[in-house]
């Protein structure tokens, strides 16, 4: 029961967005505005600290039609603000599919958040993601076949993803 709760109120902590463009302040004052084209098929994203416009346009999306949202968080736990695009599996609609882009405040660019090759997870997505600010985590879960997995990801000292528990 608790873990529902924690669930809860992590689930409405996330500011959830489904407007067209979306602005936000970094810790350093930047100001990110993220314009998004084509129900989510590109994302046009401009920094107030370098001027530069970054285009994403590899974003995955629902081959039924379901809608895509965007969330704003941080992801890595470095303070600064980060984003994901998510959506419902096209298949039972039973679990809801992540894309987590993280903030670098060096160039002021997203990267996509992958899943390390050598991981080995039991998802081989990030769904359902739940940020764990206490200790530090991520934990990614998904159904395969009748049963339910869960992966717990962390964060090394060099901002590597690395898999802790799967």
């Amino acid at each position: 029961m608790r873990v529902f709760y924690l669930s809860l109120i992590l689930f409405f902590s996330f500011q959830c967005y489904s407007q067209k463009n979306i602005d936000f302040s970094q810790k350093d004052k930047t100001q990110i505005k993220i314009k998004i084209s084509n129900d989510f098929e590109k994302l046009e994203i401009t920094n107030s600290k370098n001027k530069q416009t970054q285009i994403i346009d590899h974003l995955g999306t629902s081959i039924t039609g379901k809608e895509t949202h965007f969330v704003t968080e941080d992801y890595n736990f470095d303070g600064y603000t980060d984003f994901a695009a998510y959506r419902t599996d096209d298949g039972m609609g039973v679990y809801t599919i992540y894309q987590i882009f993280i903030y670098n405040p060096a160039n002021g660019l997203f990267r996509e958040l992958k899943i390390p090759d050598n991981a080995a997870p039991e998802c081989d997505e990030f769904c359902d993601v739940q940020i764990n600010k206490k200790t530090k985590t991520l934990q990614s879960g998904c159904r395969g076949g009748a049963r339910w997995h869960t992966d717990i990801w962390k964060f090394d000292k060099n901002k590597n993803l690395i898999l802790l528990k799967k």
